[in-house]
């Protein structure tokens, strides 16, 4: 029996107040579910994008941000990192928002610039910087895990925390809500992603594992927003608490997944082999 691999799909907008939106969309991570791929937008005085998802969505992304804010209004475009499923739409972007500044670590403005990129309208921050915008005070703060060298989240004063890849999880089919998600799954999720996107995590010992999850805990953040996790209100602590015991099964937990891997390599290659 041939596995039917599910479509990608992009979301409508969500309101999550506080001026701020979600733009959701999902992907299949093959042989082991989806995977939410979020941008985010705040409509203030100075409107800011948050990420700009996969390439694969194009027009749907960008008919999803201006049921939110006119692009042509943005003034800035929060770049996390430079992997594809979060600079996909930048180009297009730029051309639509002309008063666009982009803001984004060192590393990420030179692989900006090494994929050809014009990189002129781009403002690096460090880790610790502060800027302001709208009249909030975002600062840029390295989360607890991570993919990529240059990876750059925020903390504001109204008590949003951007943890980018952080907190992903792969689930078993799409869902519209994290509180739809059992204490169980998501803790599996956890730990299928953790194994995928930051396999680093399961050397690390446990009192660095406790320190980078527990600095969430002691921000308690009225908000945290995720790259790859359904929209909820699920607080700060607790998300660290999930994670934090999700990476402490990674060591044995990475075994079972590249065993699952290969068995659904094998699969698709026999399948292929009889068609």
């Amino acid at each position: 029996m041939t596995n039917v691999t599910p479509t990608p799909f992009m979301a409508p907008a969500q309101l999550l107040g506080s001026m701020w939106s979600a733009l959701p969309s999902w992907m299949p991570i093959p042989g082991l579910g989806m995977l939410a791929n979020n941008a985010f937008v705040h409509a203030g005085r100075e409107p800011m994008l948050v990420d700009t998802g996969a390439g694969l969505f194009g027009d749907a992304f960008i008919q999803t941000l201006g049921s939110v804010v006119d692009p042509a209004d943005l003034r800035w475009i929060w770049l996390s990192h430079a992997d594809p499923d979060h600079t996909g739409n930048l180009a297009r972007i730029l051309e639509l928002a002309p008063q666009a500044r982009v803001l984004v670590g060192l590393l990420g403005q030179a692989k900006l610039q090494l994929s050809g990129m014009d990189v002129s309208r781009c403002q690096v921050l460090m880790p610790g910087d502060e800027i302001i915008i709208g009249g909030r005070r975002l600062r840029a703060v390295r989360p607890p895990c991570y993919d990529a060298p240059e990876t750059l989240g925020f903390h504001d004063e109204t008590g949003v925390l951007y943890a980018v890849d952080t907190f992903g999880a792969v689930l078993p089919e799409a869902a519209a809500s994290l509180e739809d998600i059992d204490e169980s799954t998501l803790r599996d999720g956890l730990v299928t992603w953790g194994a995928i996107d930051a396999p680093w995590q399961a050397d690390l010992e446990p009192t660095l594992r406790a320190r980078r999850f527990g600095a969430v805990e002691r921000l308690a953040p009225e908000r945290v927003l995720t790259a790859h996790l359904p929209l909820g209100l699920r607080s700060g602590r607790r998300l660290a608490q999930a994670a934090m015991a999700a990476s402490q099964r990674l060591p044995g937990d990475m075994v079972a997944l590249e065993a699952a891997v290969a068995a659904h390599a094998a699969q698709s290659l026999a399948e292929t082999e009889v068609a």
